[in-house]
C-alpha cells in the first residue's frame, strides 16, 4: 500500500504549492482590442498568416511542446497504475480487503470498478496538475486553482459512479446469460443516450450557471431571426458563465429531444462582434439540424465497444495469477483499453473533423458573412494559441476540428495553406 500513500502524500504537497505559488494569465483585453479593430476589408484580403498576432502563434508552438507530451504522460501514467494493480496482486488484495466489508454482490463489483477509475485517476494527477499550471501560465485557462480542484473532483465521482455501475450491469449480464455481450452493448448504447439526455440538465449544470438568452441581449433578435432561416426556430438559447474559465469565444450544444440547447459563453457575448456570435451560433444551427453531437456519441459508444471487445480478448490471451478471477482481471481489461483507447484517439478526430467542417459551411452558407468567419477564427487564435498550420501527425492525431489555416482559407475561398 505504499504507492498509494505516496500518491496521497503528493496530492497534499500539490495542493499547497498549487495554493501558493504566485500564478499569472495572459491579458485578454489585448486580443479583444486588437482582433475587433481588424477592419472587414483587411480580412477578406490578406492570409492567414498576416491576420493573427505572431507573437501568440510562437508561444501557442512553444506550450505545445509541453501540452502534447503531458498528454502521453498523463494516459501511460493510468495505464502503468492499471497494469502495477494486477501484475502485483494488489487488485486481487484490493478486492478481498473490499469483499469482507461488502456482502451484496452488485455492490462489490460496482465499488471495485469505482475504485480502479479512482486509483488510476489519482495516479495521473501529477500530470493533470503540470497539466493545469501550463495552461494557466500561457492563460489557456483562468480558472483558480481551487475551482480547478472542485471541477477535478465532481468529474472523478461522476466517472467513478458511472464506471462502477457499468461493470457491475455487464458481470450481473455474464451470470444470467450467455449472449451477455450483446445485451452489454444494447446497454452501453442506452447509457450513452442517458448521458447525452441528461447532460444539460443534471451534468453542466454541476461546473457552470446557466440562464436564457436575456431579451435584452443586443443579438437576441438577429439570432432569433437566424435560427427561423435554418428551421428550429425553437431552438433554446442558453447563456454560460465559462468566462471563470476562459476568455475564449465558445459556442456549443448539448443534448438531444426535449433537453437539446445552444449553449453561448458570457465572453462570446461580452468579447466578441454581433457578426462572429452569429458565425459560431450559426455553427451550432448545424450540428442542431445535422444531429452531430448524436451522430457522434454513437460514434464514440461504438469505437469504445470495439475497443473494449479487443481488451477481453487480449486479456484473455494473458495467463492467470493464483489469485485471479474475472474480477481481479479487470485492471488488465482496462490496462489494454488504455492502450487501445491511444491508438483510437485519431479514428474520432477524424469522424470530429468530418462534422466540424460541415458545420463551418453550414454557418457560412446560413449568414453570408465571410468577414465574421474569419474574425472569429483569428480570435479563436490569437486567444487560445492556437497555431495556424500544424503538423500533419500533430492534426492527424489531436485535432477535433479542421487547423485554423485551413478553416480561414475555406471561408474566404482559397486553396488550403496547411496541405
Amino acid at each position: 500500500m505504499r504507492i498509494f500513500a505516496r500518491l496521497a502524500l503528493f496530492v497534499f504537497f500539490a495542493f499547497v504549492v498549487v495554493a501558493i505559488v504566485p500564478q499569472r494569465a495572459s491579458a485578454s483585453p489585448y486580443v479583444e482590442r486588437r482582433v475587433t479593430a481588424i477592419s472587414d476589408a483587411t480580412l477578406l484580403a490578406r492570409p492567414a498568416a498576416q491576420l493573427v498576432d505572431p507573437r501568440r502563434q510562437r508561444a501557442g508552438e512553444h506550450a505545445r511542446r509541453f501540452v502534447r507530451p503531458l498528454f502521453f504522460v498523463w494516459a501511460f501514467s493510468q495505464i502503468a497504475m492499471l497494469f502495477y494493480l494486477w501484475r502485483s496482486g494488489m487488485g486481487a488484495r484490493m478486492r478481498d480487503a473490499m469483499r469482507r466489508r461488502i456482502r451484496n454482490v452488485f455492490a462489490l463489483r460496482c465499488a471495485f470498478g469505482a475504485a480502479l477509475l479512482a486509483i488510476a485517476s489519482l495516479a495521473a494527477f501529477p500530470a493533470s496538475l503540470a497539466r493545469y499550471r501550463v495552461d494557466y501560465i500561457y492563460g489557456f485557462t483562468t480558472e483558480t486553482a481551487a475551482a480547478w480542484y472542485r471541477d477535478g473532483l465532481i468529474a472523478t465521482t461522476l466517472d467513478a459512479i458511472v464506471v462502477g455501475a457499468v461493470v457491475a450491469f455487464v458481470f450481473a449480464l455474464v451470470d444470467r446469460t450467455r449472449v451477455w455481450y450483446l445485451y452489454a452493448m444494447a446497454g452501453l448504447f442506452v447509457v450513452t443516450l442517458v448521458m447525452a439526455f441528461v447532460e444539460p440538465v443534471v451534468v453542466a449544470p454541476l461546473y457552470n450557471a446557466f440562464h436564457p438568452l436575456p431579451r435584452t441581449a443586443a443579438v437576441r433578435e438577429r439570432l432569433e431571426t437566424l435560427a427561423l432561416r435554418a428551421g428550429i426556430g425553437n431552438a433554446p438559447i442558453y447563456v454560460a458563465d465559462d468566462s471563470r474559465r476562459t476568455n475564449a469565444a465558445i459556442a456549443d450544444i448539448a443534448g438531444f429531444g426535449p433537453t437539446i440547447r445552444i449553449v453561448l459563453s458570457d465572453a462570446l457575448l461580452a468579447n466578441a462582434t454581433p457578426g462572429e456570435v452569429l458565425v459560431l451560433a450559426a455553427r451550432e444551427f448545424g450540428h442542431y439540424v445535422h444531429g452531430d453531437d448524436f451522430r457522434l456519441s454513437l460514434f464514440w459508444t461504438s469505437l469504445f465497444i470495439f475497443c473494449t471487445a479487443l481488451a477481453v480478448v487480449f486479456a484473455d490471451r494473458v495467463g492467470f495469477r493464483r489469485d485471479d478471477d474475472p474480477l481481479a482481471r479487470l485492471p488488465l481489461v482496462f490496462f489494454f483499453l488504455g492502450l487501445l483507447a491511444l491508438v483510437a484517439t485519431p479514428i474520432y478526430n477524424g469522424y470530429s473533423r468530418q462534422l466540424e467542417s460541415r458545420a463551418d459551411d453550414y454557418a457560412l452558407a446560413l449568414t453570408s458573412d465571410r468577414a465574421s468567419a474569419v474574425r472569429v477564427y483569428v480570435r479563436i487564435a490569437d486567444e487560445t494559441l492556437g497555431q495556424l498550420c500544424p503538423s500533419r501527425l500533430s492534426r492527424w492525431y489531436f485535432y477535433n476540428s479542421p487547423p485554423l489555416g485551413t478553416r480561414i482559407a475555406r471561408a474566404l475561398g482559397r486553396p488550403d495553406p496547411c496541405d
